[in-house]
């Protein structure tokens, strides 16, 4: 015996019920396929081909930046330090920077408005060769930093445009942490547990 089928009358697709049982519906299936799509693509953690993909993004990072400065903690901000990058072939003393500071700012160190002047030695502290150095000048307000951001300095007859160390700093901290992260994965991928420094 034939069980009778109603049909499908627009009054009773037209309840706000049954609109809301079809949407959830579309969305499930929609989730579900897009889940085993991404699945798909996607290779296992555990899986030779993300193992390899892990170690080669590695690889390409550490000769893309062989020298990352470390950090133990997020920088702290110097805005009133500016900084100076010299190529290690300028083997520039301190004399000579304040010599160039004195040019533009007479009197800069006895008026107080630069209050240090730090040597930072960047092949030392990220264990490399060929990196520019940086020289680290302190200045006592705003507007000393303004004019000696627009005037940069003069060494050796050449001009030197001064760039904020704030900005350099968190440069270096964003490369660090990117290394961080890709030297984590890789050690996950592994199967080794990350030390404190990674």
């Amino acid at each position: 015996m034939q069980q009778e089928v109603e049909p499908l009358s627009s009054s009773t697709l037209g309840t706000p019920s049954m609109h809301r049982e079809a949407g959830a519906l579309l969305a499930d299936l929609e989730t579900s396929e897009e889940t085993q799509a991404w699945s798909l693509c996607r290779p296992n953690k555990s899986s030779k081909q993300y193992l390899r993909q892990v170690v080669a993004e590695y690889e390409t990072l550490d000769r893309e930046l062989p020298c990352i400065r470390k950090f133990l903690t997020p920088p702290a901000a110097q805005p009133l330090c500016l900084c100076l990058e010299i190529s290690p072939e300028q083997d520039l003393t301190h004399l000579e920077v304040l010599e160039a500071l004195e040019a533009e700012l007479p009197g800069a160190m006895e008026s107080g408005s630069v209050s240090s002047i730090r040597f930072e030695n960047m092949n030392v502290i990220c264990g490399t060769a060929g990196r520019r150095n940086r020289w680290l000048i302190t200045v006592s307000d705003f507007q000393t930093r303004s004019r000696l951001l627009r005037t940069g300095l003069r060494l050796r007859g050449s001009a030197h445009p001064l760039l904020r160390h704030d900005e350099l700093l968190l440069s270096d901290y964003r490369l660090h942490l990117r290394r961080s992260l890709v030297r984590r994965r890789m050690l996950e991928a592994l199967g080794v547990e990350p030390t404190e420094e990674d």
